[in-house]
C-alpha cells in the first residue's frame, strides 16, 4: 500500500463518517421525533395543573410515550451507535436547562395570578424546543465537522 492509497482510504473513512453523522442528525431531528418530544414536555409539565389524582396518572402516559419513542427510534434508525460521552453530557445538560427554565418560568407565571402557570409554560417550552431543534442541530453538526477536521 502506497502513502496514496492509505491518505485515500482515510478520507474516505472521514467521508463516510461524516455521512453517518449526517443521516443520524436527519433521523434524529425529523419532525416526527420533534413532534412527539413536544408533546412530551408539554404533557409531563401542564400534568402539574392538574387535580392531585390525575397530575400523577399522566406519568404513566408519558413514560410509555417516551418507551415506544426509542423503540420507533432504535428500530428506524439508518445508523446504529453509541453516543459518545460529550454528547450525553450535553444532552443531559440540555434537558436539566429545560426544566430549570420551564420551572422558573412556572413560577413567575403563578406569581403573576395566571390560572395554569404549568401549561403556559409546558406550552412556551415546547415551542422553544421545536424552533431551536434545527438551529442546534446544525450547530451541532458544524462543530463536530470542526472537531472532526482537526483531529
Amino acid at each position: 500500500m502506497t502513502p496514496d492509497d492509505a491518505r485515500a482510504a482515510l478520507d474516505d473513512i472521514q467521508r463516510r463518517h461524516e455521512q453517518s453523522r449526517a443521516a443520524e442528525a436527519r433521523h434524529g431531528f425529523s419532525p416526527f421525533y420533534l413532534g412527539v418530544l413536544a408533546l412530551i414536555v408539554l404533557v409531563s409539565y401542564a400534568s402539574y395543573d392538574l387535580p392531585n389524582p390525575w397530575n400523577g396518572a399522566m406519568l404513566f402516559p408519558v413514560v410509555a410515550l417516551v418507551a415506544l419513542l426509542v423503540i420507533a427510534y432504535v428500530r428506524r434508525a439508518p445508523v446504529l451507535r453509541k453516543p459518545g460521552s460529550g454528547e450525553l453530557l450535553v444532552g443531559v445538560a440540555a434537558g436539566i436547562l429545560l426544566a430549570a427554565v420551564i420551572k422558573g418560568l412556572a413560577t413567575a407565571i403563578g406569581t403573576a395570578g395566571m390560572p395554569t402557570p404549568h401549561l403556559i409554560a409546558a406550552a412556551a417550552g415546547a415551542v422553544v424546543c421545536l424552533l431551536a431543534a434545527r438551529p442546534i442541530c446544525r450547530g451541532a453538526d458544524a462543530l463536530a465537522r470542526l472537531a472532526g477536521r482537526r483531529s
